[in-house]
């Protein structure tokens, strides 16, 4: 598994997750670990500390992160003590869930500024820019509806 930390295919992971979801630095580094590790066992949190190279509270801090985002879950084996940490098996339904509902959102309320923007105020966007918008919002939210409908075929009743 150190190998993996010196891969560019992690490196890059990892800066993808820094940029685009906003981590800190060894938020995204565990969290590219745990993708890369993708085994329903996960990592120990001693996996962790030995593998990242980091404190006991960064890493902790770290974890607690991505379990409030829903990025991963921990549970216990059992008859053991430690915490096991490994991907969310939903994380892909959950994403596009959250996508759907940020699109859908972004769409009423630009629907309500085209409506106001008829009767008041200057015209900075053309009404033709708030039509063609809101259709590629409505054409993004039904792609999203039908990925969360094939997700959902392909998710075991005790994966949810």
């Amino acid at each position: 598994m150190h190998k993996v930390l010196e891969l560019d295919l992690f490196k890059e992971t990892s800066a993808h997750y820094e940029r685009f979801h906003k981590m800190q630095p060894l938020t995204a580094r565990l969290y590219a670990l745990l993708v890369f590790n993708n085994c329903t066992d996960g990592l120990s949190f001693d996996d962790l500390l030995e593998l990242l190279q980091s404190s006991k509270s960064s890493i902790s801090h770290s974890l607690n992160t991505l379990i409030e985002m829903n990025f991963i879950e921990q549970y216990k084996k059992e008859n053991e003590r430690k915490r096991y940490f490994r991907i969310n098996r939903n994380l892909f339904l959950k994403r596009m869930e959250d996508v759907k509902e940020r699109l859908t959102e972004e769409k009423k309320v630009y629907t309500k500024i085209r409506e106001y923007k008829k009767t008041n105020a200057t015209t900075l966007f053309k009404p033709e820019a708030f039509n063609f918008y809101i259709l590629h919002l409505n054409d993004a939210i039904n792609s999203i509806e039908e990925t969360i409908k094939n997700l959902k075929l392909h998710i075991k009743p005790n994966e949810e």
